[in-house]
């Protein structure tokens, strides 16, 4: 096959022209597959899973504890039975306690309950261990309280475990 007279090569444009066509080719796929925004811009098709969460830890109003013989606790006897609240009241003033109140809780209970006005949680956990008890086992005081709590920060309702 001969040349043309104007020294252009047939099979160098038709090489030439089937890189530009493979190369339309490969964009336009490309375009298809990743999606095109009417704006002009192209548009992302994979999302980032975004999870979020709204849960706040509730504020703690636990003051550090404080020296024991500051700490006023009230002891109720919660077994139905006599002298646990004076026994346990005892217990606590050799321990350091002074500002103690004793008396007779309205019910009994299975096992000795420690709860703890707001902010003397330190406190109340001070009483436990004083007691033999699991700090990690006093709770809030409820609303309205098993036993009158008067002046104390700490409610000792002492069941049939340290009679």
């Amino acid at each position: 096959m001969a040349a043309p007279a104007d020294g252009r090569d047939p099979r160098r444009d038709t090489a030439v022209g089937a890189v530009l066509v493979g190369a339309a080719l490969l964009v336009g796929a490309l375009l298809l597959v990743k999606g095109y925004s009417a704006d002009g811009g192209l548009v992302a098709t994979s999302r980032a899973t975004v999870t979020s969460s709204t849960t706040m830890a509730a504020p703690t109003t636990t003051l550090p504890a404080r020296p024991v013989a500051e700490i006023a606790v009230a002891v109720y006897n919660a077994t139905g039975g006599g002298m646990v609240a004076s026994k346990n009241r005892d217990l606590l003033a050799s321990r350091g306690f002074e500002q103690l109140t004793i008396g007779d809780a309205p019910n009994p209970v299975p096992e000795t309950q420690i709860f703890y006005a707001p902010g003397a949680k330190a406190d109340a956990q001070q009483v436990a261990v004083a007691l033999g008890k699991d700090p990690q086992l006093v709770q809030a005081l409820p609303s309205p309280p098993p036993a009158p709590l008067g002046a104390a920060t700490v409610l000792v309702l002492a069941g049939p475990d340290l009679a």
